[in-house]
């Protein structure tokens, strides 16, 4: 095997392998090395309950499709990966027996809330509305590396300001929905969906980052086969493409020379060269504190490292279940559809319900009542079980510690908990008990921890979402630019701006900044310059203000 290579891709998650893709798309020589037996990050599909049923252990509720820029760029579809959008997309079921659904449709999602009130049905048509007009914004802003000049970054606040008020500029989420929606029901199940995304909806100067997530509030769309399908598409596509693909491959240095990146060291000890770029996709703390020597980093900017936070908002428990039958809610008797609603929210009711469970987690407690983030990928894609049973997952927001005893209490405290979360969803569902249920595989933070190390403290967005770790501040000022201070070293992990989950953007921002840094724009097989026309118009608008 040739050693040199032009670049070198650290973690082979979907970020690590969007950007290999580009690369390599590019003519340039790639290699993506990858720390576990299997690539694709959080694109996880395991038999964890009983062989035959499958279950997606970290992404199974995927929002950005289809503008996923791989998925259209390299014709993901003609590899098989294919998508389903449920019509009943997100809801609520109620303990007194109403339901609150939102379908893909606006207007029977609005006929679903008129129910609990007309005037918050007119102002989510409303939100909606304006969010489809300014896709361009949500949509431009999260795919370009982050505007940071201070005139640009005015910009922006003033142009949040003027779509959805000035009140969007420095509160929370939380405040904006209250502000924006009056009843309880209605203003919990749309905090829910922000609280999903992965952020504390308490945090001050982050609504706008919730109301972007509304612009895809039913957009949640299932991988079928599993979300380890579009990593192998992934995959595959990338040795197509000439890339190559290691496993097995954890990195255990970088090699720095002259103050440049020049290649790495594996933990079997091969060393491989790089001409042009060794690119991160993992924390952090990994890359700087771990793979880099020392003397490699000012004294400052490694501090500053040391104080990235992790694990805030973005912690979950996870139960994974295997079935007979799927769950029948009670609130089914008057609204059926419920049944058949994909990504539910069982138990938080209201927002004190939301705010309660963050209060415990700032406790360091698990929380007493489970409420849960549910689903049953089954009742779309039967492939997922044998004929005729079903999966269901799980989430529920929890510590990654747990009081003086850490993390590691999680080991004696999992299966029991998992099992609390399956009670919780009876008193919904009550067939979600007794032989109906013929397994529960609990996954809890600490074991995220363990078996995806770049999930540091168990939260999936690598580096927590606060206002100070957003934007042009992801994960601190210096690094946002997705350049490291060493010359030729470039990060593309989750870490990065826009943030963690399924979305592909922290790749797909690399890859402009290093496709620019190369000067391999035009050796690209695509039509607009970053790729994605959206983008460009962004990155035009930008420049003009700057």
């Amino acid at each position: 095997m040739n050693q040199t290579y032009d670049v070198i891709v650290i973690g082979g998650g979907h970020n690590g392998l969007t950007l290999a893709l580009y690369m390599a798309a590019a003519k340039l020589k790639v290699l993506v090395l990858e720390r576990r037996h299997e690539f694709g990050g959080g694109l996880s599909t395991e038999e964890v309950t009983i062989p035959g049923y499958y279950h997606n252990l970290h992404s199974n509720f995927h929002g950005i499709m289809p503008f996923f820029p791989p998925y259209n760029d390299f014709n993901l579809a003609r590899r098989g990966v294919r998508y389903i959008l449920p019509e009943a997309d997100i809801g609520m079921p109620l303990k007194d027996g109403r339901a609150l659904i939102l379908y893909s449709d606006d207007r029977r999602a609005a006929d679903s809330i008129a129910a609990f009130s007309e005037r918050d049905a007119e102002e989510f048509l409303e939100v909606r509305r304006r969010l489809a007009f300014h896709s361009a914004e949500v949509l431009g802003g999260a795919f370009s590396p982050p505007a940071v000049s201070p005139r640009q970054r005015l910009f922006l606040e003033e142009e949040y300001g003027r779509i959805f008020g000035d009140d969007v500029l420095d509160h929370t989420a939380a405040e904006w929905v209250e502000r924006h929606f009056e009843n309880p029901h209605v203003r919990a199940l749309l905090l829910y969906h922000m609280a999903i995304c992965g952020f504390d909806v308490r945090l001050p100067r982050l609504a706008a980052l919730g109301i972007g997530y509304l612009a895809y509030l039913t957009n949640w769309q299932l991988c079928v086969g599993g979300s380890h399908h579009l990593a192998h598409a992934m995959g595959g596509e990338l040795l197509a493409q000439g890339g190559e693909l290691l496993e097995s491959r954890g990195v255990k240095q970088i090699l720095v020379e002259s103050n440049r990146a020049v290649g790495v060291v594996t933990v079997d000890g091969t060393e491989f060269r790089a001409r042009d770029a060794v690119v991160s996709s993992v924390d952090p703390h990994q890359t700087f504190l771990d793979f880099l020597p020392r003397e490699a980093l000012d004294p400052t900017f490694r501090k500053k490292v040391e104080a990235i936070r992790y694990g805030h908002g973005d912690v979950l428990f996870g139960a994974h279940v295997a079935l007979k039958e799927p769950p029948h809610h009670i609130a089914s008797a008057g609204h059926p559809d419920i049944d058949r609603t994909w990504n539910l929210n069982i138990g938080y009711e209201t927002p004190e319900d939301l705010y309660e469970h963050y209060e415990e987690i700032d406790r360091g407690e698990l929380p007493k009542r489970p409420r849960l983030n549910a689903g049953v990928n089954t009742l779309f894609d039967p492939s997922q079980a044998p004929h005729g049973r079903h999966t269901a997952l799980i989430w529920q927001f929890a510590p990654f510690e747990i009081g003086e005893r850490g993390g590691a209490a999680w080991d004696s405290l999992g299966d029991d908990y998992a099992r609390a979360c399956v009670d919780a969803w009876r008193e919904y569902a009550p067939n979600m008990g007794g032989d109906n249920v013929l397994a529960v595989h609990p996954y809890t933070p600490y074991d995220i921890a363990r078996k995806m190390v770049n999930m540091r403290r168990g939260g999936f967005h690598v580096a927590a979402i606060s206002h100070d770790q957003a934007a042009e501040n992801r994960p601190i000022p210096e690094l946002s630019g997705f350049r490291a201070p060493v010359t030729g070293l470039y990060l593309c992990g989750a870490s990065q701006h826009v943030h963690g989950g399924i979305l592909s953007s922290p790749g797909y921002n690399c890859a402009q900044v290093l496709a620019e840094d190369l000067g391999v724009f035009d050796k690209l097989p695509f039509k607009s310059k970053p790729w994605w026309p959206a983008v460009e118009r962004w990155r035009e608008k930008m420049a003009k203000i700057e």
